[in-house]
């Protein structure tokens, strides 16, 4: 049973550990001062410049924001690290995007201002921005998540905040697709709407794409669904002066289905798939078994595939469950028996690294697999042919939320309590 599994896993000798890599929970608490017990310490993350842009200069925005402090509790993987945003009342907040230098947070203060606001931290300069959500426009493109673009990946100085909705132009029939752009050097926040050639199959009156895994990589924003591919645009045309741009079709990979039917009769496309940048590249995972039926749980295959120069996509590694227990194969803790792998993800800074968890599974239809209780964690590195299984305490929805919230980091949050240690959040999507 579980709990005799369990026992094995730790009482077995343990491989050595990754490198440091943190799990940011995307839930933010929010606490009037002195509204925490103070046997609970955190580590203020926001002690640089406290800014608020882009609002009626009726709103006394700037007080709001000298009452703020961002704070944060810190643990390794696999338990989770925590905000806190101290000063405000608790209102939802969560944690809407990381990239590299910053955390992107949404929340609301209706008492000051009645749409939704984005609250900027930079670690390079411990620096709070706020600014207005995006326009709420009916959508060109179905999807919740804001690009944050660059021009190169080193560039953390400047970014700009891209979403895609739709305006009235004169002479053009209807409202037509745009990406709203909201530069980090810009007061006048979303002034700039680019007039934007999007794939005609993926626009959200003619299809059901869902892009919820958002983020950009060498000079280029993606917006990807894992059940029906993506599309990606030039960031050089976001910062350029040109009013009109393109963004381009990206393909699934070559074996891995898509699905067109239904999305409330299969599990959620992130318990089997997920996308994100793996040093120099962008891989793409897949698990078998969800979306058709495997039997037998060791015959269940996890895939990696790499994005390659021309927009194709190559196999990277495959591993079967099973040969994790073959003896010669790989060296590592034992594992639960009669558990799928579920929930896969990747770290940026681990080339041929996987991460994933095991879990019970039922079958709700004959043919979709449905996870259920996501138990235990797993790190297999395909290099040193090594694996380690820890126990897992996160729920399989928290699972879910993690793997939406927290892509595209690329471990530069440093910390004020420990300045050699660097915050890694977890950089799948």
């Amino acid at each position: 049973d579980t709990r005799t599994n369990r026992s094995a896993v730790e009482t077995s000798v343990m491989t050595p550990p990754s490198p440091s890599l943190f799990l940011l929970d995307p839930f933010v608490g929010t606490y009037l001062p002195g509204g925490e017990t103070a046997d609970n310490k955190k580590t203020l993350l926001s002690s640089g410049a406290k800014r608020a842009f882009g609002f009626p200069a009726d709103l006394d925005c700037d007080a709001l924001m000298r009452g703020l402090a961002l704070e944060a509790d810190l643990a390794g993987a696999p338990d989770l690290s925590r905000l806190t945003l101290r000063g405000v009342r608790p209102f939802s907040t969560c944690i809407h995007a990381v990239d590299k230098n910053l955390i992107i947070m949404i929340t609301s203060f209706p008492q000051v201002y009645p749409r939704g606001i984005y609250l900027i931290y930079n670690a390079i300069d411990r620096s709070l921005l706020m600014i207005p959500s995006a326009p709420s426009t009916p959508p060109s493109v179905l999807t919740s998540r804001v690009l944050v673009a660059r021009r190169r990946d080193d560039d953390i100085s400047s970014y700009a905040l891209v979403f895609p909705g739709t305006v009235y132009d004169i002479g053009c029939p209807g409202r037509q697709p745009v990406l709203f752009v909201s530069g980090s050097s810009s007061k006048s926040q979303w002034e700039i709407a680019k007039f934007t050639n999007f794939p005609d199959h993926l626009l959200a009156e003619k299809s059901s794409f869902l892009a919820e895994d958002v983020f950009s990589h060498r000079g280029r924003g993606y917006w990807v669904d894992l059940l029906l591919g993506g599309m990606y645009c030039d960031c050089g045309d976001v910062f350029s002066s040109q009013r009109y741009m393109d963004a381009h079709s990206l393909d699934l990979p070559v074996g891995c289905e898509r699905y067109l039917g239904c999305r409330d009769y299969i599990p959620e496309p992130r318990a089997f798939r997920a996308v994100g940048c793996v040093g120099d590249s962008i891989k793409f995972v897949s698990i078998t078994g969800f979306l058709e039926r495997v039997d037998l749980v060791d015959d269940r295959m996890v895939r990696v595939w790499r994005l390659k120069e021309d927009m194709s996509w190559d196999v990277d590694y495959e591993l079967k469950l099973g040969s994790l227990r073959e003896e010669g194969a790989f060296k590592g803790n034992r594992l639960p028996t009669s558990m799928a792998p579920m929930y896969p993800f990747l770290n940026i800074q681990e080339d041929r690294v996987i991460y994933f968890a095991l879990g019970e599974y039922i079958y709700q239809d004959p043919e979709f697999c449905f996870p259920s209780t996501p138990s235990f964690w797993v790190r297999v590195d395909m290099s040193s042919k090594t694996f380690n299984c820890t126990p897992l305490s996160l729920t399989d929805a928290s699972i879910g939320c993690l793997l939406a919230l927290s892509g595209n980091a690329e471990g530069k949050l440093a910390w004020t309590s420990q300045p050699s240690q660097l915050l890694k959040p977890c950089p799948v999507s």
